[in-house]
């Protein structure tokens, strides 16, 4: 068996653990810039679909009154008129609707209901006449609390659609797609009906409820 010089050995063994020290250093880089690159992708997918069309431009326009939180102390809810468009379709109204909400008032005299970070994720409406609305997360973590706080942002979704959508004789509203206990600690997000109690707005009579 032919004997290795000790020179050439220690010159093996010397390159050895440098490349096993170049390897390291290279799997440590690689490691950094893979997590550098995480950091900086968007959450999620970054290539969002166009939003869905809610009316088609030969619908009418629709009257409707949007319920938003009240400066003041006389009532808890005030009114603002807005405009939306007749679609044929009942869950397409709702979503205008609940889009209104999500612009805010125009008035100073009233406030948001919705945190601005909220999104609707979607509306459906069932054949007893429920209507599921789901929103973004930030509906319930970014929610100031407070039972008066709470109870606006409920009954400013609830009040707008059902007094302007007879179809819809009530509301469930789901936070990130499940049901949830409660918005804010205090009432429960069981499916609510129309209540004008918090509002200076009667109930329409039948024959004048927008359709």
């Amino acid at each position: 068996m032919t004997r290795i010089p000790k020179r050439v050995k220690w010159g093996l063994i010397i390159l050895g653990v440098g490349g096993a020290i170049t390897l390291g250093l290279f799997v440590d880089v690689i490691g950094r810039i893979q997590s550098m690159v995480r950091e900086k992708e968007p959450e999620g997918n970054p290539f969002t679909p166009p939003p869905a069309q809610l009316y088609n431009q030969t619908d009418p326009p629709m009257p409707v009154k949007l319920f938003f939180p009240a400066a003041g102390d006389d009532v808890p809810l005030g009114v603002e008129d807005a405009t939306i468009f007749r679609s044929a379709e009942l869950a397409n109204r709702a979503r205008q609707i609940i889009q209104k909400l999500l612009e805010g008032p125009k008035s100073t005299m009233l406030f948001p209901s919705i945190p601005k970070e909220a999104k609707m994720q979607e509306v459906f409406i069932d054949e007893m006449g429920t209507a599921y609305v789901d929103f973004s997360n930030p509906l319930a973590a970014n929610h100031l609390g407070g039972i008066v706080n709470e109870q606006a942002t409920i009954y400013s979704i609830v009040n707008s659609l059902t007094y302007n959508l007879k179809e819809i004789r009530q509301v469930q509203i789901l936070v990130a797609g499940a049901e949830k206990e409660t918005l804010a600690g205090h009432l429960l997000l069981l499916p609510l009906e129309m209540d004008l109690s918090m509002t200076n707005v009667t109930p329409q009579e039948p024959s004048d409820h927008a359709n």
